[in-house]
Parts: C-alpha cells; structure tokens; sequence
C-alpha cells in the first residue's frame, strides 16, 4: 500500500496547465510544504495555448514539462498512443479506477462540471432547467459563453452539446444572442458584474465568484451537466519521474482533496468533502470534445478567428 508522504524529496518540476492559477498555486504550495526542497515551475494558459506550445517544443525536439494537466482529453489520447506519457500504476487505495485511464497513463485528480451559471439579480423568474431552454424568446441577448478555441472545457461544451443535439443547437444560441468570450474566469467576472445574465459555464469557477460575494448561481441541467475530462499525466520524457509521479499522488491525498472541495471542486476520492453548496448528485453527460469540422463550423458561425 502506498503511502502520500514517502521519503525526502529534493529537485524541480515544470507543470504545464490550463487549470485556475490561483487553485494550481495553492496545490504547489500545500506540496511544497510537505517536500520542502522541492521547486514547482508553472506555466499556465488556456488549454489550445497549452497543446500548442507542447506540440511546438515536441516538434523542436526540447519538451519542458515533467508534468500536463489541462481539458484536452483528445491530446492525452495522442501523446499516449506516442509512448509519451508514463504509467503511474493506481495504487491509491480508493481511488476510483475508471478515472486512471489507459490504466493510469493520466488521470482525473477531481471533477469538474459545464453548468448554466445565472445572475440571480438580473434573472430573478423563469430560470431555465434544460440546456434547450436557452434558445427560448426569454433569453435573448443574456447569455454567453467562452472561446472554445481557447477554453478547453468550453470545447467539451461544443462537442457534447452538438453530439446531443446537432449543430442546429449552437445556430439556435447564436440567432438568440449568444456571445463569446476568452475565457471562463473572464466571462465569470462579466456575468457576476451583470453584464450578462446566464452563461455555459464551469460550475467551480462559479462558486469561487458566488463565495467572494457575486450574486450567482449554479444551475445544473436537468438533462446532464457535462462532465469535463481534465487529466493529468506524467511526461516519458520528464527529468524527475519519481519526483513528478509524488505530486500526482499528492493530488489524490486528503490534504489536496479538501483543497479541491474549499476552491469549489468535486473531489474524486470517495469519502472526501463535498464543495459547500454543491448538489450530493450531479446527472452528467459524458464530456466529449468537439473535433476539427465542428469547430471550423462554429468559428464560421461565430466570426472567430482561428
């Protein structure tokens, strides 16, 4: 049985990550604390920026990262089929196997859902339940949601919504209104000031702005939120794999998993606390991105440049 703190630890480690840089540096530190000698480096962006550089410094034949972690399950696939990702046997006692996959070349660390986030100042009446209602009279000109060109999840959001009801859907949102945005911090700060009233959103992000003071609430569909993949996974070509597969398992120990819970997350380990707030039970969709074609048809749609 494995235990979360074995040994000293001394080296560095270089994180790639599409993750809330707030919540990363709070994870590094909690890390830090129990490895003192160790340095974690971080470079955070949204998830294309983060494929993009990677592909580029494979493609140069210096890869940095010992460690990637971002909403681009796809990639992960790519990079594994490669041989480039190592295997991190699951050993965590608990941990809930599924999440290790391709048996634990990456993993999920916790959950995350794309929700519809509303304004409760701007929206007080007629809340939408299903992820159709948004393209009713009733909302037009109100919502919004991120750049999946940019956003990992907000790609998730695109292919999961067009796999379940067409393309049709997004020309739907877009004759209603729909605007984008960079980012999902970006449009979280937007719709907690009001300048929009509902948005496809991330459900913790959310709970970050609403415990700060926002006038927001979490809405899950009663037809599934979407369950975002967001894995983390070694790198075959890491300097410290031992030191790197430390911090993974780090993420899967008590002490992270109540980080997870207290920034707004759902942890993945059973027994761990839930974020306040937060529904027992989430009716999920399975998350899927949006490929190449479809993302192409949404720029088109959207006047956005890729």
């Amino acid at each position: 049985m494995l235990a979360f703190g074995f040994g000293l630890a001394q080296g560095s480690l270089t994180l790639y990550t599409s993750e809330v840089l707030g919540d990363v540096n709070a994870l590094v530190e909690a890390f830090r604390k129990e490895n003192p000698g160790v340095e974690v480096k971080v470079f955070r962006s949204g998830t294309g920026e983060v494929v993009a550089k990677l592909r580029a410094e494979l493609e140069a034949g210096n890869p940095q990262p010992d460690l990637i972690w971002f909403a681009n399950p796809e990639y992960f696939r790519e990079l594994s089929g490669k041989g480039l990702l190592r295997r991190v046997p699951p050993t965590v006692p608990g941990y809930p196997v599924q999440y290790a996959y391709e048996g634990g070349r990456y993993y999920e660390v916790r959950l995350l859902y794309n929700v519809i986030a509303v304004n409760t100042q701007r929206l007080r009446e007629e809340r939408p339940r299903l992820w159709r209602d948004l393209a009713r009279p009733a909302y037009r000109g109100l919502l919004a949601m991120p750049d999946p060109n940019f956003s990992g999840a907000a790609l998730i959001t695109l292919g999961t919504l067009t796999g379940r009801f067409g393309f049709g859907y997004f020309e739907a949102l877009r004759a209603n209104g729909l605007a984008i945005e960079q980012s999902n911090p970006v449009l979280q700060q937007k719709l907690a000031r009001g300048e929009y009233a509902l948005a496809l959103t991330t459900d913790f992000g959310v709970r970050q702005e609403a415990a700060k003071g926002a006038p927001l609430a979490t809405l899950y569909p009663q037809d599934g939120a979407i369950l975002v993949p967001t894995p983390i996974g070694v790198t075959s070509w890491s300097r410290n794999p031992t030191l790197a597969e430390r911090f993974l398992r780090f993420l899967l120990s008590p002490t992270a998993q109540a980080l997870f819970a207290e920034r707004g997350y759902y942890p993945v380990m059973p027994g761990a606390p839930r974020p306040k707030g937060a529904p027992e039970r989430v009716v999920a969709l399975p998350g899927t991105p949006a490929d190449e074609g479809t993302l192409r048809r949404f720029n088109e749609l959207f006047g956005l440049r890729r």
